[in-house]
């Protein structure tokens, strides 16, 4: 049978989602002759062909939206193999092509080896959506330890699943790179020319998908004034300019670093030099760099340091944030420069300025970052709470957040502030996921923040993680993005299409088996929330390898089954999670019991096991990330 797919435009995001398609349903149906045509309209007189992209006469069946460039709404509709596919967007349609395709019975179980792409008859399928996404913002961004094949798979990865932007941190993404880097090249080093290549290859794949860019963040109290600030290295021998000394916060009557990090150091905001100098770099990074969709705007990485001289004083650090602010949009307005700058709520900027006001909101978008927050309760938990019990601002004395009351307490007085556009930038795979080995107790929470976004008047999420994140599933990062697309989408549902797919036949039994393997890790106890010793966490842990045990026939019985490679790579990944959980948790049983010593003899048969598998399992788990947010418990 013949099946036509008829892109429309020369569009390069449309022709690679065109693409894509045919290479996809070439392998679902092998019965059908695909041909790719290319018309720089729809045509109505042609009635055999799918048509892909974006045209008028399409546009009218999307769902109204606010901003086109901006929002992916998406139309779907194909009956016996004709139709068409199209959104908003060339990114929208993309993603449609990738919604159409799940529709068939495909998923993106992780990025690399994880496309499960299953036998279908095409032309029997008949899809019909027409949807907007709940949420505008469905980013991931660069953590961890990575290579240049990790940040580009999971580039590749997220459009399939519904995600729609990539982040990348600082000026130069060097640390990221370096973790992994460092420990994998031989009798070589890689340069900050190098990371800078890399970083702009991982953007030419970012625009191939028409994702949405973020970029930068820290860096801006550091790179304008010739201080460079790619790490978090206390012990690096630094370069500071003479000349820019003057401009470095007072802290402790000097200016000088902030305990050597420039990352983490502010400077004196107060100054208007200052303010000039922070804001033509960041003009002239934006005309230098006009891929940027979204520039984040941030201060120093760290709290209770902000400058203590006489006139920095005068005012909160939200209030000299907001003059600054205001100061960038002013040049960058001058100079016809219309990116979209990201500010943040963030440590001691939990405290919203009183006495300032943004010139220009428009410009601006709100990033609310609750790094202290805790992971045992989704944001949608949260509880009443009484605004006027907020504690008040204490310059350089400021004690952060913990409560997800607390936490959402102060976004509501941002929300007085500022009522434009506005997302979350959480933490659940930077640290919390290692906390909760097996995922799911952290799965079932980021379901749920994202379900909420909305209700508390976020427009979505960019979540700051490790890439490799897909041992012992990649389910809570589907759940993730599928969440974001449909709030109202049910969790049960989402876990069985993707346990399925992942394993086959059993994959209940691994969901099952991976919810009560996360209650027997006790991640409370993992975040420091049940005390040092705790009875309790210390008996669970105890019952961890005779259950995994227990389990491990079902995972020598896929294993030796016929299935789809996909879903032998699964098993396999489930194998070896199963192979470390035994020794993690003989670690934390001595730990929760008080026998610190016994504790760190285990540790360090698990960290060496980890440590010895992971060029076996380099694309699917972070080991360096995993040692270090574990390890601190067994010092």
């Amino acid at each position: 049978m013949l099946l036509r797919i008829a892109r429309i435009s020369y569009d390069p995001v449309i022709a690679y989602a065109s693409e894509e398609l045919k290479r996809c349903l070439n392998k679902m149906d092998p019965s059908l002759e695909i041909i790719l045509l290319t018309y720089p309209n729809h045509r109505a007189d042609i009635k055999n062909a799918l048509w892909v992209g974006i045209d008028e006469t399409l546009s009218a069946e999307l769902p109204k939206v606010l901003n086109k460039e901006l929002d992916d709404a998406i139309a779907i509709d194909i009956k016996g193999g004709t139709g068409y596919i199209t959104g908003a967007n060339p990114r929208a349609v993309l993603i449609a092509v990738f919604r159409y395709l799940r529709e068939l019975g495909a998923m993106w179980i992780r990025p690399k080896d994880g496309e499960y792409l299953p036998p279908c008859n095409v032309l029997n399928k008949d899809v019909e959506i027409k949807e907007a996404p709940s949420c505008r913002h469905r980013g991931i961004c660069i953590e961890g330890a990575v290579s240049a094949d990790h940040v580009n798979a999971m580039i590749d990865w997220m459009p399939r699943v519904g995600f729609n932007s990539y982040f990348n941190q600082f000026w130069v993404p060097a640390t990221f790179y370096d973790r992994w880097y460092e420990k994998h090249l031989e009798n070589d080093i890689i340069s900050r020319a190098d990371v800078e290549g890399i970083r702009d290859a991982s953007i030419y794949e970012i625009k191939r998908r028409g994702l949405l860019y973020h970029a930068t963040g820290h860096g801006w109290t550091c790179e304008p004034f010739g201080i460079e600030g790619m790490d978090w290295d206390q012990n690096k021998v630094r370069h500071v300019p003479e000349e820019s000394v003057k401009y470095l916060a007072l802290t402790n009557g000097k200016r000088k670093l902030w305990n050597n990090i420039p990352l983490n150091t502010n400077l004196c905001y107060s100054n208007p030099k200052v303010r000039e100098i922070v804001s033509n770099s960041i003009a002239d990074y934006c005309e230098n760099n006009k891929m940027v969709d979204f520039l984040h705007v941030w201060l120093a990485d760290d709290s209770n340091n902000h400058c203590e001289c006489e006139n920095c004083i005068k005012k909160r650090p939200s209030d000299w944030y907001i003059t600054l602010l205001n100061k960038i949009d002013e040049t960058l307005t001058s100079r016809g420069i219309d990116t979209k700058i990201v500010f943040l709520m963030y440590l001691d900027l939990y405290w919203p300025p009183v006495e300032t006001r943004l010139n220009n909101p428009e410009r601006f978008v709100l990033m609310f970052a609750p790094i202290t927050r805790t992971y045992t309760h989704s944001l949608a938990e949260a509880g009443e709470f009484d605004l006027n019990s907020l504690p008040d601002f204490n310059y350089n004395h400021n004690q952060n957040p913990r409560s997800t009351e607390e936490n959402l307490g102060w976004l509501r007085k941002w929300k007085e502030f500022f009522k434009g556009d506005s997302f979350d930038f959480d933490y659940h795979y930077m640290w919390d996921h290692h906390r909760d080995p097996a995922h799911m107790s952290m799965n079932k929470v980021l379901f749920n923040d994202m379900k909420a976004m909305r209700k508390l008047d976020l427009n979505g999420m960019v979540s700051c993680q490790n890439q490799r994140v897909w041992i012992p599933s990649g389910f809570g990062m589907v759940a993730m993005a599928a969440a974001l697309w449909d709030s109202d989408i049910d969790y049960e549902t989402v876990a069985k299409n993707y346990f399925i797919s992942a394993f086959g036949n059993d994959g209940i039994l691994v969901k099952e088996y991976l919810e009560e393997l996360s209650n027997l890790f006790s991640p409370p106890y993992m975040r420091g929330e049940l005390g040092a010793v705790s009875p309790e966490a210390a008996m669970k842990a105890k019952k961890i390898p005779s259950f995994v045990n227990s389990f491990a026939k079902t995972i020598e019985k896929n294993l030796n089954e016929n299935l789809p490679e996909v879903q032998h790579k699964s098993w396999e990944y489930l194998d070896h999670h199963k192979n470390y959980s035994i020794l993690l948790a003989a670690a934390i049983e001595k730990l929760a019991e008080g026998k610190s010593e016994e504790a760190k003899e285990c540790w360090e048969i698990f960290e060496k096991y980890v440590a010895k598998t992971e060029n076996k399992y380099p694309d699917v788990l972070d080991v360096a990330i995993m040692r270090n947010t574990l390890g601190a418990n067994f010092k």
